[in-house]
């Protein structure tokens, strides 16, 4: 049975992440249904960003974690409804121009 991922993030995003998250999920050997709308009882993940229009998370009664699209999570952690594993994203680009920022600004 697929994991049911709900996409929660601007709905202008949604193409631009669409097909990358299904390759990397598929190349993970992870089976899943990646899609923007689902019953809240339904969904076991949920792609986020903290601009979506989800806030509160109290209805994905069977949700396992939160991956969230941010590299900072200081704008989801104090969520109260938030009950399960809260991921965040890493990239080494965005690691990589951080560090280039803060050298030039040194």
């Amino acid at each position: 049975m697929p994991a049911n991922v709900l996409f929660a993030a601007r709905p202008d995003r949604w193409e631009t992440y669409r097909a990358p998250l299904a390759r990397a999920l598929a190349a993970a050997g992870v089976a899943a249904e990646l899609r923007t709308e689902f019953a809240p009882e339904e969904v076991d993940y949920i792609v986020y960003a903290p601009n979506s229009r989800v806030q509160d998370f109290t209805p994905y009664t069977r949700l396992k974690a939160v991956l969230n699209l941010w590299a900072g999570v200081e704008n989801v952690v104090g969520n109260d409804s938030l009950h399960v594993p809260l991921a965040r994203m890493v990239d080494h680009g965005l690691t990589q121009g951080m560090v280039e920022w803060v050298t030039g600004h040194v």
